[in-house]
């Protein structure tokens, strides 16, 4: 009987460290490489940070943003798949532009505007490819022309 026990006893205990062991495996093995072209997060946050002062909207295939104090917008391509990265930009006052990113991987774009101080600009993203379209993000908020700061309850004129 006790020889019955014990062999139980070692039976699990055998099992458990096979589980423990297994699992210390996987959650210590690295994570898969990304495939080629698709950019990680962390290059895409300092890619991103790279115009500066700017308040956007970063997508995986896509980023553009606003930089109040010259009144640029940026835009970057991050997915060569053949499609170009186009921010829409509207103000509120009326003005409509598109700022349209270089080729994917050839870095930002820099679209120098002359917004009307105390004003109101914002802006989203989509993918073109002649006269088709492809994925868009959401809008971004409404942002200040002057400062950059959150414009409250923008209508259009």
């Amino acid at each position: 009987m006790q020889n019955r026990l014990a062999a139980r006893s070692f039976a699990v205990l055998a099992g458990t460290a096979l589980i423990s062991l297994s699992a210390a495996t996987v959650a210590t093995a690295a994570p898969a490489p990304a495939p080629a072209g698709t950019p990680s997060a962390t290059s895409t946050l300092a890619a991103a940070a790279a115009p500066g002062d700017c308040f956007g909207i970063y997508t995986s295939w896509g980023a553009t943003c606003v930089e109040p104090n010259g009144d640029d917008q940026w835009v970057r391509d991050l997915d060569p798949n053949g499609w170009t990265t186009v921010a829409h930009v509207e103000t509120s006052y009326g003005k409509i532009r598109e700022c349209v990113a270089p080729a994917a991987a050839d870095g930002w774009k820099e679209c120098k505007y002359d917004h009307k101080e105390d004003k109101c600009v914002r802006f989203y993203l989509y993918e073109q490819k002649g006269s088709n379209f492809n994925r868009s993000s959401a809008w971004s908020k409404w942002y200040s022309t002057k400062d950059g700061s959150q414009c409250i309850e923008v209508v259009p004129s």
